[in-house]
């Protein structure tokens, strides 16, 4: 994928986590009040301020052109804050087949240091440029 199609891609990915992570948090402020417990809406808060966060964070990485690791950060937070959700679906429909969920929401945090670890070390260093454009191609 060209440097510039990646940067778009990511931009979009980011918009896409902002209105995800807008609709959870208003469903869980208005449809889930009192329908979970404490614990549940501290869980569902906390995954949905993930969505928002990251959308947010990766549409200002994407914005400076330098794209290498957040498809890291994009996957992580699709893993946590989708298997808490799933996790608190079971949790309130009884879905007990739902429980081999659980060990994907640190997975997903970890995916998401990785790419923001990947993402800042690319900053070590200017970019090489040739001819006035970047050899950098790499989004992994």
């Amino acid at each position: 994928m060209m440097e510039g199609e990646a940067q778009r891609s990511h931009l979009l990915t980011a918009g896409v986590l902002l209105v995800v992570g807008i609709a959870a948090g208003a469903f869980g402020a208005h449809a889930l009040e009192g329908v979970l417990d404490d614990r549940g809406m501290v869980s569902y808060e906390t995954a949905s301020r993930y969505v928002l966060v990251m959308g947010a964070a990766v549409m200002g990485a994407s914005a400076t052109g330098r794209v290498r690791g957040l498809v890291w950060v994009e996957v992580g937070v699709a893993l946590f804050s989708i298997s808490i959700f799933a996790l608190l679906a079971g949790r309130f429909s009884g879905w007990t087949w739902v429980s081999w969920i659980g060990p994907v929401t640190p997975l997903g945090g970890l995916a998401m240091m990785v790419g923001w670890v990947l993402w800042t070390l690319q900053w070590r260093r200017p970019r090489e440029q040739n001819g006035g454009k970047s050899e950098e191609k790499s989004d992994s």
